[in-house]
């Protein structure tokens, strides 16, 4: 008995796929897309925190310059003006130096200085200070020792004179330690907030939807039964609402395949329990017809072998059901054959010389010889027939001829078989799927399989099957075959 069906099962467990848990808060999209935006933005803020930092180093030595320069205008007007013993030490708290002193025309003046540091380690000339010469000289002092000390100098706007300080590392690095604080505080809330608002826009665009579409994509492999399951595109025009409509559209087509599949498994079981009586109502049928050899009658003799030839088939294609269920076809039994005989069984089985819409034309040759399985050929050539047939009863083009044509001819060690017809032909959206089982089908209800097997038999020959050509005016099927009466020939030789 044949037994084919479709089993869907609802339970990961029992098709041996790990039931999958929803991932979690970290480990998911989301909670990367925040990491790294967060660690994006950081980068950001920490391209923008270094160059600041010694931008505000570079502000804070020019204000002290600046100081000292508002403080030596009476000191540079008066040649022997002397600052008083009080004047001297709040100029020095003002500029937090050391020493202050004015180089005009080779000459350098001290104007105040408590006692002067035995080195100096670094000398800043902020008239002449390149960007990366500030990076670099910043982040030193920033980690430099607080008891050193380093030279500032720079022109005066007021003269031609040139402003000098000598400062202690202590006030400066305090100054920059603070600024960088405050400056990586903002700089952390900045960079929340951005990473904050970019998530949420990257959850809202694109994390959501994905999650929504694994979401559907989870249910519908567990129940792909249910229309109520097919993905609903949100009508977005980006390249996500281009992937929802291929996935509805993808849903739809595997929904009505197993629809279909299904549909058909249950045929399939039908024609299984009526296999057996139907091989009995054969075999019947086959004592009575070899009765009829025993009559004289000149008709009967003339059509019971062909009857008999018939139901020959009809038993060999009852027995041949589990094997077409189970998706298995013989290896074909090849020998010589007459083909242009094959061709007129299969009109004789159609009917086609007693049609009378249907100019039918056998043109194979006398005594052209294939090497093929006679059954195997005779199924294809029926099939082609019989599409050429259908196509043509649905073809409504008043004063069109309705022909149908078998032609056979020997070409480069091939046999070439054309079957061709005055249909309409075959539609654009059908050629691609006309040997693919379940697809080919130009009919409503039909299976599809017709085309499919012969395909499948032509192929177990070492041939080819395919579409010659077909417009609105008629179509050519082509039938391929590896002519191995001459391929045996020539090995011989």
């Amino acid at each position: 008995m044949l037994e084919t069906g479709i089993t869907i099962t609802n339970n990961d467990k029992h098709n041996g796929r790990k039931p999958q848990r929803p991932a979690s808060l970290l480990r998911g999209l989301s909670g990367k897309l925040l990491f790294l935006t967060l660690i994006f933005v950081m980068i950001a803020e920490v391209l923008i925190f270094v160059p600041s930092i010694a931008n505000f180093r570079n502000v804070w030595l020019q204000n002290h310059l600046e100081t000292a320069e508002a403080a030596s205008i009476v000191y540079l007007d008066t040649p022997d003006f002397m600052l008083s013993e009080g004047a001297r030490g709040n100029l020095l708290r003002a500029t937090q130096s050391v020493a202050v002193a004015v180089r005009q025309g080779g000459t350098s003046r001290l104007m105040a200085s408590n006692d002067m540091p035995g080195s100096v380690v670094a000398h800043i000339d902020l008239d002449n200070v390149s960007a990366l010469g500030s990076i670099s000289s910043a982040m030193t002092m920033l980690f430099a020792d607080n008891h050193d000390h380093y030279r500032v100098f720079g022109k005066m706007r007021s003269s031609d004179a040139i402003m000098e300080l000598v400062q202690e590392m202590q006030p400066i690095k305090r100054a920059m330690w603070v600024y960088a604080r405050n400056v990586m505080v903002l700089s952390i809330i900045i960079s929340v907030i951005t990473a904050g608002l970019v998530f949420l826009a990257l959850y809202w665009l694109i994390v959501r939807p994905i999650i929504r579409i694994s979401k559907n994509m989870d249910s519908f492999s567990k129940s792909p039964e249910n229309a109520a399951l097919i993905y609903q595109p949100t009508g977005r025009r980006d390249e996500l609402g281009i992937a929802e409509e291929r996935l509805a559209a993808f849903q739809g087509d595997l929904q009505n395949t197993l629809r279909q599949k299904q549909h058909l498994a249950d045929l399939g079981l039908a024609v299984s329990k009526i296999n057996h009586d139907l091989r009995n109502i054969l075999a019947s049928a086959q004592l009575f017809s070899d009765r009829l050899t025993s009559l004289p009658d000149p008709t009967v003799q003339r059509f019971a072998p062909k009857l008999i030839r018939t139901i020959d088939r009809a038993v060999e294609y009852t027995k041949s059901v589990i094997t077409y269920g189970k998706a298995m076809e013989a290896p074909p039994s090849r020998r010589k054959l007459l083909l242009r005989s094959v061709v007129s069984d299969v009109a004789e089985l159609l009917g086609l010389e007693s049609m009378s819409n249907v100019h039918w034309e056998n043109a194979v040759a006398d005594g052209f010889e294939a090497d093929a399985d006679p059954e195997q050929l005779f199924r294809v050539l029926m099939n082609l027939c019989r599409n050429s047939l259908q196509a043509m009863a649905d073809c409504e083009i008043p004063g069109r001829e309705l022909r149908l044509r078998v032609t056979a001819e020997h070409h480069d060690g091939q046999i070439k078989i054309r079957v061709s017809d005055t249909g309409p032909g075959i539609p654009d959206h059908i050629r691609e799927t006309l040997f693919q089982a379940f697809q080919g089908s130009t009919k409503p209800g039909g299976t599809g399989l017709g085309m499919t097997i012969a395909a499948e038999l032509v192929r177990a020959h070492g041939g080819t099957i395919s579409i010659e050509n077909t417009s609105p005016e008629g179509t050519t099927l082509l039938l391929v075959l590896p002519d191995l009466t001459i391929m045996i020939g020539e090995e011989t030789q």
